[in-house]
């Protein structure tokens, strides 16, 4: 639990974390012994840096900020992957819901950040969120 509370101290002061990418849109990926998905995230570039070797040999190293990550935590959420915080080689994950770490990074966004993911979230497709709810906006006829 102290690699968790490591892990959102630095995040939340840099308001970013780091992946490791094996091309445009591919992001290194774990799944445990029941199927389930993750995305490793590290709280820094060298602990990324230090990762990108095994099976993750040649992976760049991807820095994300938290307006971008809170978007693309609603999709992950939808696929049902969560995140596996500074995974190391070998040995047990820390695992955090998506869903339940957009909600943490939510109120660390600014608030020039937060119009940059209002838009990108309203331009990925027509099934817009709403924001107060979490449920999808009312049809609207009179959009057509």
């Amino acid at each position: 639990m102290e690699s968790l509370e490591q892990f959102l101290a630095a995040v939340s002061a840099s308001r970013k974390v780091w992946l490791l990418q094996a091309m445009e849109g591919m992001f290194a990926m774990l799944e445990d012994g029941d199927g389930n998905s993750y995305i490793p995230v590290w709280e820094s570039r060298d602990k990324a840096e230090m990762a990108a070797q095994g099976d993750w040999k040649g992976y760049a190293v991807s820095e994300m900020e938290f307006w971008e990550l809170a978007g693309w935590l609603r999709e992950l959420a939808e696929d049902e992957i969560d995140l596996a915080v500074s995974p190391e080689k070998e040995g047990p994950i820390t695992a955090i819901a998506s869903a339940n770490f957009r909600k943490w990074v939510m109120p660390f966004i600014k608030e020039e950040d937060k119009r940059k993911l209002k838009a990108s979230e309203s331009d990925d497709d027509d099934d817009a969120v709403d924001d107060k709810d979490g449920w999808a906006a009312p049809w609207d006829e009179t959009n057509l």
